[in-house]
């Protein structure tokens, strides 16, 4: 199971940074004065919170703000991908606050090391984006997509009262995760109110394709199909994330662009279809057509085989591109027509937390998540936050322009640590916030199947 990157934040950082000098957002003066009714019971709590997360947002101006914003102490634990899971399996008091991908809830909530969170005690409820509720950013919209595999409106609420439906595709052993809404009718399930409980609250999100070299591939981004990966134009010249859950979601959208096959559900494919998808890749990959992969823990590695023009078109995330563009690279990001394939993570809280004051700061960090400044830091980065109407006033409007409106930069934008990573004039690919968001074609996901995808993601990296 690979996720997005999550060790090694200090070279992230600096990735992101384009080797700028550290001082961050705080010392651009970019957090206006905090309000005080935005900390909950501040002051109640003396401790240290303590945030177990795979590093999307775990920074250290995140941390700063918040202890400033709520009066104690935050102390961050990165750990990546598989490492992080079985943490929060088998150590639940060695943290507060778990900050990790809805893909991952189903394996660690069946263990019992998380507790189910009030929706009651989330200041902002309401205002959490629908897409995590409906499924949808406009919910009933026939021009949105659901999006197959672990969206989070499927691995989001709990119920142990029998009343919604069990949610398809998970993982054995999972009781009381539940789907409030029917997709065929894009209604909740026979008129039912919206379950209380949920197993993780929403934090960020984003949509990930595909980059491409602009002055080879002379395409804009909406007519950039999943299946250029596929394309034998680019024999030689194409880069697959390396990482079985990841790898396999993005060649089964390429493959099913390209019309080479057919899922019933690409979030949870079976063993035939992951046999099939593994036999045209293995076939491409005898005939040269892959030029390398690269994986979490080498993330600078897709920006260097697009840097190098061997590379004209790879996997790709948010950080990636607005990295190669800081340089002045010619990259663009693919809208794909088919959908992107999704992501979004949430904060739980630990099972094993029993004092009142604790459980009163996990609640209150969640809320503050909510409250503006760290979506402010997220969209900076190209990702989303699911309340994100707060961060505007967080941010220069033209940033709100150009981030959430999908307008041209109406001036050189600052990235999330403060160096210049948006020239005037350029505009963001796939558009809107609202655009973005209502083309999905997978989300990020576990298959039931995973031991035998792992091994069979290992058939084709080593054939």
């Amino acid at each position: 199971m690979n996720s997005l990157p999550g060790e090694g934040l200090t070279r992230r950082e600096l990735l992101l940074r384009g080797g700028a000098a550290a001082g961050g957002l705080a010392a651009l003066g970019a957090f206006p004065p905090a309000v005080a009714a935005e900390a909950g019971a501040r002051g109640t709590f003396g401790g240290t919170l303590r945030v177990l997360g795979i590093g999307t947002g775990e920074f250290d101006q995140i941390k700063r703000q918040a202890e400033k914003d709520l009066g104690f102490k935050v102390a961050f634990d990165i750990t990546g991908g598989d490492a992080l899971v079985h943490k929060a399996i088998t150590e639940p008091a060695s943290f507060d606050v778990l900050a990790d991908y809805y893909f991952a809830y189903d394996l660690i909530w069946s263990h019992g090391g998380l507790q189910r969170i009030d929706t009651r005690r989330i200041t902002r409820w309401q205002q959490v984006a629908d897409l995590f509720k409906y499924g949808k950013l406009r919910p009933g919209d026939p021009r949105c997509t659901y999006g197959q595999g672990d969206a989070p409106f499927r691995r989001m609420y709990v119920d142990d009262a029998g009343r919604y439906p069990v949610p398809a595709g998970l993982l054995p052993g999972v009781k009381g995760m539940v789907q409030w809404i029917d997709e065929r009718s894009a209604k909740p399930y026979r008129g039912l109110p919206e379950p209380r409980y949920v197993v993780a609250v929403p934090g960020y999100f984003n949509m990930d394709s595909i980059g491409y070299n602009a002055r080879i591939i002379e395409r804009p981004p909406e007519r950039v199909s999943w299946a250029e990966l596929l394309n034998a134009r680019w024999k030689g010249r194409v880069a697959l994330f390396g990482g079985a859950q990841i790898g396999f979601l993005d060649a089964g959208n390429a493959a099913e662009a390209a019309g080479l096959m057919r899922f019933r559900d690409k979030g949870d494919m079976s063993r035939g279809e992951i046999d099939r998808l593994v036999k045209i890749l293995v076939t491409l990959k005898k005939k040269g057509h892959f030029h390398g992969f690269w994986n979490e823990l080498e993330p600078g590695k897709a920006i260097e085989f697009m840097l190098s023009k061997e590379v004209v078109v790879e996997s790709m995330w948010t950080f990636h591109l607005v990295a190669l563009q800081a340089k002045g690279f010619p990259v663009r990001y693919a809208a794909p027509p088919e959908g992107f394939r999704g992501w979004s993570g949430g904060f739980a809280i630990s099972s094993a937390i029993k004092d009142p004051a604790r459980l009163q700061a996990a609640h209150d960090y969640i809320n503050w998540w909510h409250a503006g400044s760290a979506g402010a830091v997220m969209m900076r980065l190209g990702y989303y936050n699911a309340v994100q109407a707060t961060s505007r006033r967080f941010a220069d409007p033209a940033e709100w322009d150009y981030w959430i409106e999908g307008k041209p930069a109406a001036k050189d934008l600052p990235g999330a640590f403060g160096d210049v990573t948006i020239r005037k004039g350029q505009a963001r690919d796939g558009g809107s916030f609202a655009r973005r968001a209502c083309r999905y074609a997978s989300w990020n996901s576990i298959f039931r199947e995973h031991a035998y995808q792992e091994r069979r993601w290992h058939d084709f990296l080593t054939a």
